[in-house]
């Protein structure tokens, strides 16, 4: 099996299946936090951070989509640098995100074994519950084919649906008490200022680039569920928003929908919340897994990764999967030791989503000449060099990822193109 031709792996996801898994990788641990933490800053303004961060997403989103829907490749982002640059660019593209992956994922089985640990009580460590999510997450992304889709659809439709249930009883129960209470931002710095802090929300479309080969037909069928799943995610961003500010919470900003069902709904059960947490970042974690085991396989392909990770078994790349959970629990471990910590983890793997971004806006320009590809390049590279100059660490970080890729390249470790 080769980079081009996945044919054993290639086309099982219908429309339906690829939507929950898509929206699985997008919505993440950020809307149990970052509402609130936006509300506490802005007030009333909030809401309107989110649908500006919502309408910046629109560049990110199209580019992926032109690109997977033209280039369907399990190697996602790295495919579409190594068509437009080469094989350095390739190599750079996957260790950039190898690393947003492995510093992005167990920081959020962090965040997901704390509020595993307020439903089972704190007899068990977070760490040793970051590695059962990590595991379980691993042992759902096995399957492949109709399996795969089945075990979507149940983890994604229940943590979906449980989402959206209560934001909507809770958003009712809100305006009943409080009426609606919206008004025209007042002001735009401000609103300006918190979009850095959303964007990790909207981080994940360059992760479902590398699903498109999963899906039937991907060059019509890729697009569609991934502009749905956009709208759903928007529509529940925005949701959490106006919960948090139509209720208008006083307290505990860091958990703003507990604070919003406490004020609203004092009679609802306090494991609600806690439930909640840990479905959306389960979920959360299969849908990534599945992602990011799809590009090691790709570059176990190409010979950048030992060619044992691209067996497949039952159409479903296995010891890619193994791989994965192997990473994840290894960096989780250096979480319990003090080696790294879950801000910095987190600050990383957005900064290298940016650099990904930048370079898949490129790509697509080199690959497909047009106006709108250049407008979206504009759109796409201009705030994210902007952002990553902004973060002390990020331009260092990046270029040593840069040299090691060359390195790796120089010392022959990648295949040729």
């Amino acid at each position: 099996m080769n980079d081009e031709s996945q044919s054993e792996f290639n086309g099982h996801l219908e429309l339906a299946s690829g939507i929950l898994l898509v929206v699985t990788v997008i919505l993440g641990s950020g809307i149990l936090v970052l509402p609130g933490l936006v509300f506490e800053r802005i007030g009333g303004d909030g809401i309107y951070a989110w649908l500006a961060c919502s309408l910046l997403t629109v560049p990110i989103l199209a580019t992926m989509v032109m690109l997977g829907s033209a280039y369907p490749s399990a190697g996602g982002v790295a495919y579409y640098a190594k068509l437009a640059f080469g094989p350095y660019s390739e190599l750079l593209v996957a260790l950039l995100f190898l690393g947003a992956a492995t510093l992005g994922l167990p920081s959020i089985a962090i965040v997901g074994a704390a509020y595993l640990q307020k439903l089972i009580g704190p007899g068990v460590g977070i760490h040793l519950l970051a590695t059962l999510l990590i595991l379980l997450a691993s042992f759902l992304a096995l399957p492949g084919g109709e399996t795969l889709s089945r075990s979507i659809r149940l983890v994604g439709g229940s943590s979906l649906s449980l989402l959206v249930a209560v934001l909507i009883v809770l958003l009712v129960l809100a305006v009943r008490a409080n009426g609606v209470g919206f008004s025209r931002p007042e002001n735009f710095s401000s609103i300006a200022g918190q979009i850095p802090l959303i964007f990790f929300s909207f981080t994940g479309w360059e992760i479902a680039s590398h699903l498109a080969a999963d899906f039937q037909n991907p060059s019509k069928t890729f697009g569609r569920a991934m502009f749905c799943s956009f709208l759903l995610v928007c529509s529940v961003y925005i949701g959490s928003a106006a919960l948090v500010h139509v209720a208008d919470i006083k307290s505990n900003f860091n958990t703003p929908i507990f604070q919003a069902a406490a004020q609203v709904a004092p009679s609802a059960p306090g494991w609600l919340v806690a439930l909640l947490g840990v479905s959306l970042i389960a979920a959360n974690l299969f849908g990534s897994v599945v992602a990011v085991s799809r590009i090691i396989l790709y570059l176990s392909c190409r010979r950048i990764l030992p060619a044992s990770l691209s067996y497949l078994r039952n159409g479903a790349p296995r010891n890619s999967v193994y791989f994965v959970a192997a990473l994840l629990i290894v960096v989780v471990a250096c979480d319990r030791i003090g080696l790294v910590d879950i801000e910095m983890m987190f600050r990383l793997a957005a900064m290298n989503f940016l650099a990904i971004y930048m370079i898949s806006a490129i790509a697509l320009v080199r690959l497909r000449q047009s106006l709108v590809s250049w407008l979206l390049a504009a759109v796409v590279v201009g705030p994210s060099v902007l952002i990553i100059l902004s973060a002390a660490s990020s331009p260092s970080y990046i270029a040593l990822t840069a040299l090691i890729a060359y390195l790796l390249k120089r010392n022959n470790r990648t295949s040729s193109t």
